[in-house]
């Protein structure tokens, strides 16, 4: 029915028109920010899970950061009782050539000393061929528990690194705009709201054809 009173096509068709431009927009929004969700609106409860996501991979990085910093602080310390070994060896020459008492011991021993102090792991006494070959054995120990340090440490880098990665690809998922279907509702927006104009034209135009019995 033909109505002057209420032109209830074309309000249907104004409301319709309103719906296709909000989508048009939405679509648009997301093709230029990458993300599904904008604002809490989009979706609520999909921002709170995306948000925990992020916590995680945030602590989960921190974690690989922390663990990387404590392999090579055990990294460091090995490479010093390297070292130490290394001069410990001499004095075990120095001893069983009979030089135990020269200053180059003395000297030798000191950077020996020097280089456990720097890993951390105290000094050595040394005063016989017996105690010098004691000392390896000593640091060798030490060392042993320095490489262990950087295995676990190592492992828990790795460990944090994956769930780094699965969180993150977890926000992804929840946050992020498939483009691919953003372009194909962008097509379609675009068609609607071209229609929905010729539609609402058309439904202004038979109020004037009432207008038009008058004259």
């Amino acid at each position: 029915m033909t109505s002057i009173l209420a032109n209830v096509t074309a309000m249907s068709a104004s409301r319709q028109l309103n719906i296709t431009s909000a989508g048009m927009q939405q679509t648009i929004e997301r093709l230029t920010t990458g993300k599904r969700i904008n604002r809490a609106s989009d979706d609520a409860a999909g921002l709170t899970n995306a948000d925990q996501f992020d916590a995680e991979a945030r602590l989960a990085n921190q974690n690989v950061q922390t663990d990387n910093n404590n392999f090579f602080a055990a990294q460091a310390s090995d490479g010093y009782l390297s070292e130490a070994t290394t001069q410990v060896q001499r004095l075990v020459e120095l001893y069983a050539g009979g030089n135990g008492s020269s200053s180059e011991a003395t000297s030798v021993l000191a950077n020996a000393n020097n280089a456990m102090t720097k890993a951390g792991s105290g000094t050595l006494t040394i005063s016989s061929l017996a105690t010098a070959t004691a000392a390896l054995a000593t640091i060798d120990s030490a060392r042993s528990g320095f490489a262990a340090t950087m295995a676990s440490n190592q492992s828990a880098a790795n460990l944090s690194g994956i769930e780094a990665e699965n969180a993150t690809a977890q926000k992804s998922n929840v946050m992020d705009a498939n483009i691919g279907n953003e372009v194909v509702n962008l097509t379609k927006w675009q068609i609607l709201s071209q229609a929905g104009t010729s539609a609402l034209s058309s439904a202004n135009t038979s109020s004037q054809y009432v207008l038009a019995l008058f004259r």
